[in-house]
């Protein structure tokens, strides 16, 4: 596996623990995270201030990867995934979703698109 596989991995890992510190750390300070329904996140403070109202809502996260393609000389990985959380009383099931990441030479996220 490469770097960006790796920060991937990592990263989904980091989702499903909350763990916000070490997802701010996988992100450049001048990171772009764009996903569904608002406006680009840029930076890693504003990605993990997004993510910590996306995910601070949700108990029992659990992420399930489909297929993964990583284009490691050029630091690239693209998956295919789905995500199980509960909120709001109600358990959602298997909702698909798609993603690209970029990161640097030191393996740190400098673009990262979500699709639902």
């Amino acid at each position: 596996m490469g770097r960006a596989l790796d920060r991937w991995n990592e990263l989904m890992k980091a989702w499903e623990a909350n763990d916000f510190d070490a997802i701010e750390d996988m992100y450049t300070t001048d990171a772009v995270y764009y996903e569904p329904y608002n406006p680009p996140h840029n930076g890693n403070l504003l990605t993990v201030a997004y993510l910590k109202d996306f995910l601070g809502s949700k108990t029992d996260l659990q992420v399930n990867m489909k297929r993964v393609l990583e284009q490691e000389e050029e630091g690239r990985a693209a998956a295919e995934w789905t995500v199980s959380y509960t909120a709001a009383g109600r358990r959602w099931n298997s909702l698909p979703r798609a993603s690209f990441i970029d990161v640097d030479e030191q393996g740190r996220i400098t673009y990262h698109r979500d699709y639902t």
